[in-house]
């Protein structure tokens, strides 16, 4: 099962492949939802649209935000 990480300067986002259409979303000890997909939870992150408070309200203050699951770093 692959893990994705992205270290924010709020705290660390993990992607955890759970099952082959099951992944988690989390920043530190906290879940933020379940995907089908490493892509779409990628892609919550870049667009600022977690849940996570703290996180979604920098939208338009990052620069340098991975735009897609490409620049996460890959653990396996």
């Amino acid at each position: 099962m692959k893990t994705y990480i992205y270290n924010a300067d709020i705290g660390t986002f993990t992607i955890k492949q759970i099952s082959h259409l099951l992944y988690q979303l989390w920043i530190g000890e906290e879940m933020l939802g379940e995907y089908a997909s490493a892509q779409e939870a990628a892609k919550d992150v870049a667009e600022f649209n977690t849940g996570y408070v703290e996180w979604d309200k920098l939208e338009n203050e990052l620069e340098n935000v991975p735009a897609d699951l490409s620049q996460w770093a890959t653990l396996t």
